[in-house]
């Protein structure tokens, strides 16, 4: 069992820090440079234990009850402490920030498990070098984009041929 996905955990402070950054601009370099380390530093721990849990249940069945806790979950407590860290610290625009980094969680999330179960951003034994899964990366954003309008249109096409 891993306990710490050191892919994930960068993928998410490359997502995430920029969000507090643009959030916190406005008040100077000095708040930039907090708000960004803050994030930085919460991401490395969250994400990167995040994707490990996500790379562990990455095949648990129930599929819909493993989705279900995996992106609303698990995603509502991180940012809990976020919002919580963050707040400690002093960074500026929270509320919007907040609100921004939630719909990239539970959007990265998905994506995370998506990825895994292909095979991709997946460390230990399991895992192939972050270039190739880099490599990887704008073919399985298509097809995850594509996911749902392919799923909605398979439900469409079951229910006319009842």
């Amino acid at each position: 069992m891993l306990y710490w996905n050191w892919k994930s955990a960068w993928l998410s402070i490359l997502l995430r820090g920029p969000i507090f950054l643009i959030a916190a601009a406005g008040r100077g370099v000095a708040a930039a440079f907090s708000a960004v380390l803050t994030e930085c530093f919460f991401c490395a721990l969250s994400a990167g234990f995040y994707g490990a849990l996500v790379q562990n249940l990455r095949d648990a069945e129930p599929e819909w009850l493993t989705l279900l806790f995996l992106a609303v979950g698990v995603p509502a407590v991180f940012q809990v402490f976020e919002f919580l860290l963050h707040w400690f610290r002093g960074t500026p625009h929270l509320k919007a920030a907040s609100i921004v980094s939630l719909i990239v969680s539970g959007i990265s999330f998905l994506f995370n498990w998506y990825a895994m179960r292909r095979g991709a951003l997946l460390v230990g034994s399991e895992g192939r070098s972050f270039g190739s899964d880099l490599k990887r990366l704008p073919g399985l954003i298509v097809l995850f984009v594509a996911a749902g309008p392919r799923w909605i249109l398979g439900r469409k096409r079951g229910a006319a041929g009842r």
